[in-house]
């Protein structure tokens, strides 16, 4: 795959190229390929937001990080944060990636960031709920009603459910994009993002180059007091099964089932990384831990 970018000159006249040149299509009434970046709120966004801005801003690409209704026709690079997008107003190529995380580790991250984010919406008056913000709703309850909170309401875009169910919804099953896993940005950074970079059609060079660039933003290369003070990193630690340690009891997993549909795990690739249904039998909490033996039995 080629990776084609329209730009600079019109004559045959030949000069060394520059970085920021790509070879252009042979047929000059071929439109350039938009890329797109889909998303979900606590699934890797920021990280990747600045690998993509600062990938572009070194090959000279338009770069948006927006809603569909801000998007210019000449844009190169699209971002959309919550994966709302209306196909059918798209009048070019697409190639694109799509961002998502086990559901559990979705609410306990969104949970726990919820609880000290300075963001606008986080702390806006509820009318509904005794005018109380979204973040003191958090903080007057324990753990567990707060986890419960977060699966349950749809408040904001940014709620749990209305992300989880945004990912649920999703079409996977279109060839132009690439499905890619949090958790594999987290254990396999360079790795999970040469795939991005190839299926969006970058050179070889072009994937070096942009690994080189996106080196700075990967959090298992950074001391742990620049860790301690990003707040946008709830889980220090950065432990992919912490979900674990708030889906330990019955109660829980019970509500977490009487909420989201009962494929969602199967539908959206993590058929083993999952909490099981309560068995009734023994009351035993039963886990499918990632890649080895069951630790609560």
């Amino acid at each position: 795959m080629v990776f084609y970018f329209f730009g600079g000159r019109t004559d045959k006249t030949e000069e060394p190229k520059k970085e920021s040149q790509i070879e252009l299509p042979k047929d000059p009434l071929e439109k350039k390929k938009l890329i797109i970046h889909c998303c979900h709120h606590k699934t890797g966004t920021v990280v990747i937001e600045k690998i993509l801005r600062k990938v572009c801003e070194h090959y000279k690409l338009k770069y948006q990080y927006c809603p569909q209704t801000k998007l210019n026709e000449d844009t190169d690079v699209w971002m959309e944060h919550h994966s709302h997008i209306d196909f059918s107003k798209i009048d070019r190529p697409i190639i694109g990636t799509h961002m998502i995380r086990n559901p559990c580790g979705i609410i306990v991250s969104a949970y726990e960031y919820h609880k000290n984010t300075t963001e606008g919406w986080a702390n806006r008056k509820i009318k509904t709920l005794s005018h109380m913000t979204y973040k003191e709703i958090l903080n007057s309850i324990n753990s567990q009603d707060g986890i419960t909170f977060e699966m349950k309401n749809t408040l904001y875009m940014e709620s749990s459910n209305n992300t989880i169910m945004d990912m649920y919804n999703w079409d996977y099953e279109m060839p132009n994009f690439l499905e890619v896993k949090y958790e594999d940005l987290m254990t396999n950074y360079n790795g999970t993002l040469a795939n991005m970079f190839k299926h969006y059609g970058f050179t070889k060079e072009m994937i070096i180059k942009s690994l080189e660039l996106a080196s700075e933003y990967n959090i298992r290369n950074k001391n742990e007091i620049n860790i301690q003070k990003n707040a946008h990193i709830t889980n220090k630690n950065i432990d992919l099964d912490k979900w674990k340690t708030y889906f330990n009891n019955e109660d829980l997993i019970n509500k977490f089932w009487k909420i989201y549909p009962e494929n969602i795990f199967d539908k959206i690739g993590y058929p083993v990384d999952k909490i099981k249904k309560v068995d009734k039998n023994n009351k035993k909490i039963l886990w499918n831990k990632y890649g080895g033996e069951n630790p609560y039995l």
